[in-house]
């Protein structure tokens, strides 16, 4: 999740366990702790590969939480008490405020992260599984708004009543967002589902994701048995949902790229959901391109925004360095994208009028 938004979570929650305490004190210790778990995207790595395992690893785990929340509770408590002591932060039986605040801050940090697509390590270092469910966007002022107005109450007025109630009524409200955003997807999926029933393809695998800045529009990506198809949604779309089709690729080029170090670590970061491309060379040997088909907008990055690129000889043997690519993203049309989740037919993402011309739409793509 956005920085923003783990700092007004973090702020919300030490102000919630600690504010009757701490006062303003829990705002500021709260919002520091928030966002403890994200300096791992400080760390030296060796490539963007490294930086994808170490990224939301042990910092985001719940053991993390559990072994430095208390420690830094402990740490702030004894630096209060040492130069404040005469202040309720600097109290002696003030220190189970500081712990309980670092260690829920820090903690609840790595369960926002589970609710992105991007997902978390919340067992690590014991497992390198990445957690997650699609149901907020990495960035989603619906989620954040009311956890930042509960966050500037609190700092203009940490000892009224009022102030309280607003924090723990932003913290229910984005909580329930959550969940809406779960429900959202469903009903995504549902309308998917009965599209491609009506027109007589059979799923073999359907994923729908979370795009960013609104909690409607879904990306859906099926596995079918003649290919793969991507297509948008918003259940406040009246038209059907317009596919983008395309052919599976069988080549003996990618599974020796797959094999190596970092085939492997985007196999695993991705969750499986990739999409390769073979580009033959004068030479006889290929560029073999794989990318993260969790992410992607139509048009080029349709089938992700990010993966790796690798030389392939003619004896199918992986040449020189896997290099990761990104590619580039048209942000200027970020208005489009919302008038799509509010249902409006636009340009870039357009909807069929009925299940029929999207079904033919797709076969005529294919070939």
């Amino acid at each position: 999740m956005d920085s923003l938004s783990q700092i007004v979570l973090g702020a919300s929650v030490g102000y919630a366990v600690a504010g009757k305490r701490l006062g303003r004190v829990a705002i500021a210790a709260g919002a520091i702790a928030g966002t403890i778990p994200d300096l791992d995207n400080f760390l030296p790595n060796a490539d963007a590969f490294e930086a994808w395992v170490g990224h939301r690893g042990v910092s985001h785990s719940f053991l993390f939480a559990a072994l430095t929340g208390p420690f830094f509770g402990w740490l702030a408590w004894r630096w209060c008490r040492q130069n404040k002591p005469f202040t309720p932060a600097g109290e002696e039986d003030a220190i189970w405020a500081w712990i309980g605040l670092f260690t829920l801050s820090i903690g609840t940090h790595p369960l926002l992260d589970w609710f992105t697509i991007y997902g978390t390590q919340l067992l690590a270092p014991f497992s390198n599984t990445r957690f997650f469910v699609s149901g907020l966007g990495i960035i989603d002022p619906g989620y954040t708004l009311p956890l930042l107005i509960g966050t500037i109450a609190a700092l203009v007025a940490p000892r009224a009543t009022a102030t309280r109630m607003l924090i723990l009524a932003g913290l229910a409200l984005s909580t329930v967002y959550l969940f809406y955003g779960l429900a959202q997807n469903k009903t995504v999926e549902t309308m998917a589902r009965n599209q491609l029933r009506a027109e007589g393809v059979v799923v073999a695998d359907m994923q729908v994701y979370t795009t960013i800045f609104q909690p409607w529009l879904r990306r859906i990506v099926v596995d079918d048995p003649d290919g793969a198809r991507v297509g948008f949604a918003s259940p406040l779309q009246k038209g059907a949902i317009a596919w983008a089709c395309f052919k599976r690729i069988d080549d003996p080029a990618i599974a020796p790229v797959l094999a190596t170090r970092e085939g492997k670590i985007l196999a695993w970061f991705s969750d499986g959901m990739l999409w390769p491309s073979v580009a033959p060379q004068a030479d006889g040997g290929k560029i073999v391109r794989i990318t993260d088909r969790r992410y992607g907008v139509p048009g080029e990055t349709v089938n992700g925004w990010w993966g790796l690129a690798a030389r392939v000889d003619a004896s199918n043997r992986v040449i020189g360095k896997v290099e990761h690519i990104q590619l580039p993203r048209d942000t200027s049309r970020v208005n489009e994208l919302f008038a799509a989740g509010f249902g409006k037919p636009t340009e870039i993402f357009p909807q069929a009028r009925n299940a029929a011309d999207a079904a033919q739409s797709c076969a005529s793509q294919r070939g």
